[in-house]
């Protein structure tokens, strides 16, 4: 038997909708954090202005300040040779890989590092996107309610969503 229940007549617990807006965020970063890692892998291999032109920087990590030296320029390291050429083994920049594309990126990461490596990252994403995502829609759809928007109205409702979105934000 089929129900005529129409997307008006349901409504949702504040629970159930927590419920529906958590289980949407954890699938979601399943599903996206393997291309967050293929992202900031593609964009890491891209070399600095600075190494390519051989120049010397400062970098600060926020703990404490490095000095990248030169090894190309006329400003070359200033220590003894011995030591000059154990420095010189040892690179401060070294490209993590030569991805050709995403899919090259993928397949090159899942080999590598195995299939795991691409959720490295899931942790920290789960601990922002859940409560995130939850808090939003589920105050998204708590002010769409106490507006009085209902589905289906033929009057003109269309700013109650936009209002309910703002505050929840």
């Amino acid at each position: 038997m089929a129900s005529n229940t129409k997307i008006a007549d349901v409504k949702l617990t504040a629970f159930q909708q927590m419920v529906s807006s958590c289980t949407g965020a954890i699938i979601t970063s399943i599903f996206v954090t393997p291309l967050d890692v293929v992202k900031i892998r593609l964009q890491a291999q891209q070399k600095p202005q600075a190494f390519t032109k051989g120049h010397c920087y400062n970098y600060c990590n926020g703990l404490m300040d490095h000095t990248c030296v030169c090894i190309n320029g006329n400003d070359a390291i200033k220590m003894p040779t011995f030591q000059l050429k154990q420095h010189l083994k040892q690179q401060w920049y070294k490209r993590p890989g030569n991805f050709n594309g995403t899919a090259d990126a993928f397949i090159k990461i899942a080999r590598n590092e195995g299939i795991t490596s691409l959720w490295s990252g899931l942790p920290p994403t789960l601990v922002m996107a859940v409560p995130a995502t939850v808090v939003y829609f589920t105050t998204y759809e708590q002010v769409k309610g106490w507006l009085g928007f209902t589905y289906g109205s033929q009057t003109t409702d269309w700013w109650k969503p936009l209002m309910a979105g703002g505050s929840a934000r």
